[in-house]
Protein backbone atom coordinates (compact mmCIF):
# COMPACT_ATOMS: atom_id res chain seq x y z
CA UNK A 1 0.00 0.00 0.00
CA UNK A 2 1.29 3.45 -1.05
CA UNK A 3 1.26 6.38 1.16
CA UNK A 4 -1.12 8.02 -1.15
CA UNK A 5 -3.72 4.94 -0.89
CA UNK A 6 -2.90 4.68 2.72
CA UNK A 7 -4.83 8.70 3.56
CA UNK A 8 -8.37 9.63 2.98
CA UNK A 9 -6.75 13.12 2.12
CA UNK A 10 -3.48 12.34 -0.19
CA UNK A 11 -3.65 15.77 -1.40
CA UNK A 12 -2.41 17.74 1.78
CA UNK A 13 0.55 15.06 2.13
CA UNK A 14 2.72 18.68 1.73
CA UNK A 15 1.62 19.79 4.45
CA UNK A 16 3.59 17.38 6.32
CA UNK A 17 6.97 19.55 5.59
CA UNK A 18 5.31 22.47 8.31
CA UNK A 19 6.49 19.92 11.45
CA UNK A 20 10.50 20.31 10.36
CA UNK A 21 10.12 23.94 9.34
CA UNK A 22 8.26 24.48 12.79
CA UNK A 23 11.33 22.86 14.56
CA UNK A 24 13.87 24.79 11.93
CA UNK A 25 12.09 28.04 13.00
CA UNK A 26 12.33 27.14 17.09
CA UNK A 27 16.05 26.62 16.46
CA UNK A 28 16.12 29.81 14.64
CA UNK A 29 14.73 31.43 17.58
CA UNK A 30 16.29 29.88 20.44
CA UNK A 31 20.12 30.85 18.39
CA UNK A 32 18.70 34.60 18.30
CA UNK A 33 17.59 34.60 21.80
CA UNK A 34 21.12 33.00 22.82
CA UNK A 35 22.64 35.79 20.90
CA UNK A 36 20.55 38.85 22.32
CA UNK A 37 21.74 37.43 25.76
CA UNK A 38 24.83 36.87 24.96
CA UNK A 39 25.26 40.24 23.34
CA UNK A 40 23.49 42.30 26.94
CA UNK A 41 25.33 40.27 29.49
CA UNK A 42 28.58 39.00 27.75
CA UNK A 43 30.31 36.16 29.46
CA UNK A 44 27.59 35.58 32.05
CA UNK A 45 25.48 34.80 29.31
CA UNK A 46 26.81 30.64 29.76
CA UNK A 47 26.10 30.90 33.60
CA UNK A 48 22.36 32.16 33.18
CA UNK A 49 22.07 29.35 30.44
CA UNK A 50 23.38 26.37 32.04
CA UNK A 51 24.13 22.99 29.27
CA UNK A 52 21.42 21.14 31.32
CA UNK A 53 19.01 24.08 30.31
CA UNK A 54 19.90 24.23 26.79
CA UNK A 55 19.09 20.57 26.11
CA UNK A 56 15.66 20.70 28.07
CA UNK A 57 14.53 23.33 25.97
CA UNK A 58 16.11 21.59 22.27
CA UNK A 59 14.16 18.59 23.79
CA UNK A 60 10.58 20.42 24.52
CA UNK A 61 11.02 21.69 20.87
CA UNK A 62 11.53 18.66 18.95
CA UNK A 63 8.27 16.93 21.42
CA UNK A 64 6.44 20.52 20.07
CA UNK A 65 7.33 19.54 16.01
CA UNK A 66 6.57 15.97 16.57
CA UNK A 67 3.35 16.93 18.48
CA UNK A 68 2.57 18.89 15.24
CA UNK A 69 3.29 16.02 12.95
CA UNK A 70 1.06 13.74 14.72
CA UNK A 71 -1.79 16.41 14.53
CA UNK A 72 -0.88 16.98 10.51
CA UNK A 73 -0.76 12.52 10.26
CA UNK A 74 -4.21 12.55 11.66
CA UNK A 75 -5.75 15.33 9.57
CA UNK A 76 -4.80 13.52 6.34
CA UNK A 77 -7.24 10.47 8.04
CA UNK A 78 -4.94 7.73 8.13
CA UNK A 79 -7.13 4.71 7.35
CA UNK A 80 -5.49 0.82 7.31
CA UNK A 81 -6.98 -2.37 8.71
CA UNK A 82 -10.02 -3.31 7.39
CA UNK A 83 -13.66 -2.77 8.90
CA UNK A 84 -16.05 -5.40 10.22
CA UNK A 85 -17.11 -6.57 7.24
CA UNK A 86 -15.72 -7.48 4.06
CA UNK A 87 -16.86 -4.91 1.01
CA UNK A 88 -19.33 -6.52 -1.02
CA UNK A 89 -17.81 -7.07 -4.68
CA UNK A 90 -20.65 -5.60 -6.93
CA UNK A 91 -18.37 -5.89 -9.77
CA UNK A 92 -19.08 -3.64 -12.98
CA UNK A 93 -22.41 -2.75 -14.59
CA UNK A 94 -22.72 -3.98 -18.41
CA UNK A 95 -25.62 -3.00 -20.36
CA UNK A 96 -25.92 -5.01 -23.82
CA UNK A 97 -27.44 -2.61 -26.52
CA UNK A 98 -28.84 -5.36 -29.00
CA UNK A 99 -29.93 -4.32 -33.10
CA UNK A 100 -32.62 -5.71 -33.94
CA UNK A 101 -33.32 -3.98 -36.84
CA UNK A 102 -33.95 -5.91 -40.12
CA UNK A 103 -31.11 -6.09 -41.48
CA UNK A 104 -29.74 -8.32 -38.11
CA UNK A 105 -32.36 -10.72 -39.87
CA UNK A 106 -29.24 -11.12 -42.93
CA UNK A 107 -27.81 -14.81 -42.83
CA UNK A 108 -24.61 -14.07 -43.94
CA UNK A 109 -23.69 -15.38 -40.02
CA UNK A 110 -25.66 -18.55 -39.51
CA UNK A 111 -28.92 -19.01 -38.16
CA UNK A 112 -28.58 -15.34 -38.57
CA UNK A 113 -26.92 -12.31 -37.16
CA UNK A 114 -30.04 -11.64 -34.84
CA UNK A 115 -29.58 -15.29 -33.71
CA UNK A 116 -25.86 -15.23 -33.25
CA UNK A 117 -26.02 -12.13 -30.94
CA UNK A 118 -28.91 -13.73 -28.92
CA UNK A 119 -26.23 -16.60 -28.48
CA UNK A 120 -23.61 -14.36 -28.07
CA UNK A 121 -25.82 -12.43 -24.88
CA UNK A 122 -26.97 -16.12 -23.53
CA UNK A 123 -22.97 -16.85 -23.50
CA UNK A 124 -21.98 -14.10 -21.60
CA UNK A 125 -24.95 -14.21 -18.99
CA UNK A 126 -24.21 -17.96 -18.24
CA UNK A 127 -20.49 -16.00 -17.38
CA UNK A 128 -20.74 -13.21 -15.51
CA UNK A 129 -20.39 -13.10 -11.91
CA UNK A 130 -21.27 -10.83 -9.29
CA UNK A 131 -22.17 -7.99 -12.22
CA UNK A 132 -25.31 -6.59 -13.00
CA UNK A 133 -26.42 -6.42 -16.24
CA UNK A 134 -28.76 -4.70 -18.64
CA UNK A 135 -30.39 -5.28 -21.84
CA UNK A 136 -31.40 -2.67 -24.51
CA UNK A 137 -32.89 -3.37 -27.82
CA UNK A 138 -32.92 -1.34 -30.45
CA UNK A 139 -33.82 -0.18 -33.86
CA UNK A 140 -34.99 3.20 -35.20
CA UNK A 141 -35.30 3.58 -31.48
CA UNK A 142 -34.23 2.15 -28.39
CA UNK A 143 -36.56 0.46 -25.73
CA UNK A 144 -34.95 -0.46 -22.32
CA UNK A 145 -35.64 -4.13 -22.03
CA UNK A 146 -34.14 -5.29 -18.88
CA UNK A 147 -32.78 -2.58 -16.19
CA UNK A 148 -29.38 -3.52 -14.70
CA UNK A 149 -30.18 -7.24 -12.75
CA UNK A 150 -28.42 -9.65 -10.87
CA UNK A 151 -31.09 -12.02 -11.83
CA UNK A 152 -29.65 -13.77 -15.44
CA UNK A 153 -32.79 -16.22 -15.83
CA UNK A 154 -35.06 -13.42 -15.94
CA UNK A 155 -32.98 -11.77 -18.62
CA UNK A 156 -32.49 -14.44 -20.51
CA UNK A 157 -36.16 -14.92 -20.74
CA UNK A 158 -36.77 -11.39 -22.61
CA UNK A 159 -33.65 -11.57 -24.79
CA UNK A 160 -35.56 -14.51 -26.22
CA UNK A 161 -38.00 -11.98 -27.03
CA UNK A 162 -36.10 -9.60 -28.77
CA UNK A 163 -36.55 -9.77 -32.75
CA UNK A 164 -37.56 -6.75 -34.88
CA UNK A 165 -41.01 -6.42 -33.80
CA UNK A 166 -39.64 -4.94 -30.10
CA UNK A 167 -39.44 -1.80 -31.46
CA UNK A 168 -41.81 0.36 -33.27
CA UNK A 169 -38.99 2.47 -35.71
CA UNK A 170 -37.87 0.67 -37.92
CA UNK A 171 -34.12 1.69 -39.42
CA UNK A 172 -31.08 2.20 -37.53
CA UNK A 173 -29.93 4.31 -34.62
CA UNK A 174 -26.87 3.18 -32.66
CA UNK A 175 -26.69 6.83 -31.03
CA UNK A 176 -30.35 6.19 -29.25
CA UNK A 177 -29.25 2.96 -28.06
CA UNK A 178 -25.61 4.74 -26.61
CA UNK A 179 -27.93 7.24 -25.45
CA UNK A 180 -30.39 4.47 -23.35
CA UNK A 181 -27.17 2.31 -21.75
CA UNK A 182 -26.14 6.36 -20.43
CA UNK A 183 -29.49 6.59 -19.11
CA UNK A 184 -29.13 3.48 -17.55
CA UNK A 185 -26.14 3.34 -15.93
CA UNK A 186 -25.33 4.99 -12.49
CA UNK A 187 -23.92 8.52 -12.78
CA UNK A 188 -20.59 8.72 -10.36
CA UNK A 189 -19.77 5.04 -10.43
CA UNK A 190 -17.08 3.13 -12.03
CA UNK A 191 -18.26 4.52 -15.09
CA UNK A 192 -19.82 0.75 -16.44
CA UNK A 193 -19.76 -0.81 -19.90
CA UNK A 194 -21.62 -1.24 -22.94
CA UNK A 195 -21.48 -3.84 -25.29
CA UNK A 196 -23.40 -3.17 -28.92
CA UNK A 197 -23.81 -5.15 -30.84
CA UNK A 198 -24.80 -4.86 -34.40
CA UNK A 199 -23.83 -4.69 -38.35
CA UNK A 200 -23.03 -1.22 -38.12
CA UNK A 201 -25.64 0.62 -40.35
CA UNK A 202 -26.27 3.67 -38.69
CA UNK A 203 -28.68 5.61 -40.50
CA UNK A 204 -29.31 8.08 -37.98
CA UNK A 205 -25.54 8.74 -37.99
CA UNK A 206 -25.50 9.79 -34.85
CA UNK A 207 -23.20 6.76 -33.12
CA UNK A 208 -20.02 8.59 -33.09
CA UNK A 209 -21.57 11.59 -31.54
CA UNK A 210 -23.02 10.40 -28.64
CA UNK A 211 -19.81 8.08 -28.23
CA UNK A 212 -18.27 11.53 -27.26
CA UNK A 213 -20.73 11.39 -24.55
CA UNK A 214 -19.87 8.09 -23.03
CA UNK A 215 -16.10 8.74 -23.39
CA UNK A 216 -17.21 12.11 -21.20
CA UNK A 217 -19.10 10.03 -18.60
CA UNK A 218 -16.20 7.38 -18.24
CA UNK A 219 -18.26 4.77 -20.13
CA UNK A 220 -16.54 2.42 -22.32
CA UNK A 221 -18.08 0.93 -25.15
CA UNK A 222 -17.09 -2.47 -27.06
CA UNK A 223 -18.31 -3.25 -30.35
CA UNK A 224 -19.10 -6.80 -31.80
CA UNK A 225 -19.37 -6.43 -35.41
CA UNK A 226 -22.47 -9.40 -37.49
CA UNK A 227 -22.62 -9.82 -40.62
CA UNK A 228 -19.59 -9.33 -43.52
CA UNK A 229 -18.16 -7.03 -45.48
CA UNK A 230 -19.73 -8.64 -48.80
CA UNK A 231 -23.10 -8.34 -47.41
CA UNK A 232 -26.31 -9.99 -47.52
CA UNK A 233 -29.93 -10.26 -48.81
CA UNK A 234 -32.26 -9.98 -45.61
CA UNK A 235 -34.75 -12.64 -45.26
CA UNK A 236 -38.07 -12.20 -44.41
CA UNK A 237 -39.37 -14.31 -41.47
CA UNK A 238 -42.60 -16.33 -43.08
CA UNK A 239 -42.45 -14.87 -46.63
CA UNK A 240 -43.75 -17.15 -48.38
CA UNK A 241 -41.19 -18.41 -51.09
CA UNK A 242 -38.26 -17.30 -48.99
CA UNK A 243 -38.93 -13.63 -49.76
CA UNK A 244 -36.18 -10.98 -49.11
CA UNK A 245 -36.49 -7.75 -47.97
CA UNK A 246 -37.02 -4.93 -50.76
CA UNK A 247 -36.69 -0.95 -50.74
CA UNK A 248 -39.33 1.58 -52.28
CA UNK A 249 -37.77 0.79 -55.97
CA UNK A 250 -38.85 -2.73 -55.47
CA UNK A 251 -34.96 -3.83 -55.55
CA UNK A 252 -33.91 -6.94 -52.71
CA UNK A 253 -32.11 -4.95 -49.89
CA UNK A 254 -28.30 -6.54 -49.57
CA UNK A 255 -26.74 -5.34 -45.87
CA UNK A 256 -23.10 -5.00 -45.04
CA UNK A 257 -21.30 -4.69 -41.78
CA UNK A 258 -19.82 -1.34 -41.61
CA UNK A 259 -16.07 -1.96 -39.81
CA UNK A 260 -15.46 0.98 -39.74
CA UNK A 261 -18.43 2.91 -38.25
CA UNK A 262 -18.56 0.52 -35.14
CA UNK A 263 -14.62 0.32 -35.21
CA UNK A 264 -14.85 4.37 -34.68
CA UNK A 265 -17.42 4.48 -32.16
CA UNK A 266 -15.28 1.88 -30.02
CA UNK A 267 -12.07 3.64 -30.70
CA UNK A 268 -13.60 7.11 -29.11
CA UNK A 269 -14.50 5.85 -26.19
CA UNK A 270 -11.25 3.41 -25.18
CA UNK A 271 -13.26 0.30 -26.13
CA UNK A 272 -12.23 -2.73 -28.61
CA UNK A 273 -13.83 -3.68 -31.75
CA UNK A 274 -14.31 -7.25 -32.67
CA UNK A 275 -15.78 -9.31 -35.47
CA UNK A 276 -18.78 -11.76 -34.42
CA UNK A 277 -17.69 -14.12 -37.87
CA UNK A 278 -13.86 -13.45 -36.47
CA UNK A 279 -13.89 -14.62 -33.29
CA UNK A 280 -15.62 -17.76 -31.90
CA UNK A 281 -17.14 -16.57 -28.77
CA UNK A 282 -16.65 -12.66 -29.32
CA UNK A 283 -18.59 -11.57 -25.99
CA UNK A 284 -16.75 -13.72 -24.00
CA UNK A 285 -13.44 -12.34 -24.95
CA UNK A 286 -14.26 -9.40 -24.45
CA UNK A 287 -15.44 -9.65 -20.75
CA UNK A 288 -12.43 -11.86 -20.08
CA UNK A 289 -9.19 -9.46 -21.54
CA UNK A 290 -11.66 -6.32 -20.77
CA UNK A 291 -14.43 -6.45 -18.49
CA UNK A 292 -12.88 -8.36 -15.71
CA UNK A 293 -9.98 -6.02 -15.26
CA UNK A 294 -12.42 -3.51 -14.16
CA UNK A 295 -14.36 -5.49 -11.96
CA UNK A 296 -10.96 -6.48 -9.78
CA UNK A 297 -9.66 -2.55 -10.43
CA UNK A 298 -13.29 -1.40 -8.84
CA UNK A 299 -13.00 -3.84 -6.06
CA UNK A 300 -9.51 -2.71 -5.28
CA UNK A 301 -10.78 0.79 -5.14
CA UNK A 302 -13.42 -0.46 -2.88
CA UNK A 303 -11.33 -2.10 -0.48
CA UNK A 304 -9.33 0.88 -0.26
CA UNK A 305 -12.41 3.22 0.55
CA UNK A 306 -13.54 0.55 3.39
CA UNK A 307 -10.16 0.87 5.28
CA UNK A 308 -10.78 1.99 8.93
CA UNK A 309 -9.74 5.80 9.67
CA UNK A 310 -7.05 5.71 12.27
CA UNK A 311 -6.64 9.72 12.50
CA UNK A 312 -7.66 9.00 16.57
CA UNK A 313 -4.22 7.08 17.20
CA UNK A 314 -1.73 10.22 15.99
CA UNK A 315 -3.94 12.67 17.38
CA UNK A 316 -3.99 11.09 20.70
CA UNK A 317 -0.26 11.08 20.70
CA UNK A 318 0.56 14.76 19.79
CA UNK A 319 -1.61 15.55 22.57
CA UNK A 320 0.38 13.85 24.50
CA UNK A 321 3.54 14.71 22.96
CA UNK A 322 2.37 18.62 23.56
CA UNK A 323 1.23 18.00 27.03
CA UNK A 324 4.65 16.51 27.92
CA UNK A 325 6.11 19.63 26.13
CA UNK A 326 3.93 22.02 28.72
CA UNK A 327 4.72 20.03 31.58
CA UNK A 328 8.98 19.69 30.97
CA UNK A 329 9.21 23.41 31.83
CA UNK A 330 12.83 24.97 33.67
CA UNK A 331 10.87 27.48 36.10
CA UNK A 332 11.26 26.70 39.54
CA UNK A 333 8.82 27.04 41.99
CA UNK A 334 8.88 29.48 44.58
Amino acid sequence: MSLRDGCAWPEALPLLLLAPLAWLLLWALDRARARRLARAVGPRAQALTPELSARRRRLRRALAAAGLLLALIALLQPRWGRSAGPPESRGVDIVVCLDVSQSMLARDLPPSRLLAARNEVQALAGRVRGDRMGLVVFAGEARLSVPLTHDMESLLQLLQLADPLSVRAGGTDLGAALESALALLPEGGAGGVVLLLSDGEDLAARGPLVAEQCRDRGVVVHCVGFGSALGSKIALEGAAGGGFLRDRAGAEVVSALDRAGLRRIAETTGGEFLEAAGAPAPLLDLYERRVLPMARASFEAQQRRERENRFQWPLLGAFLLWILELCWTDRRRA
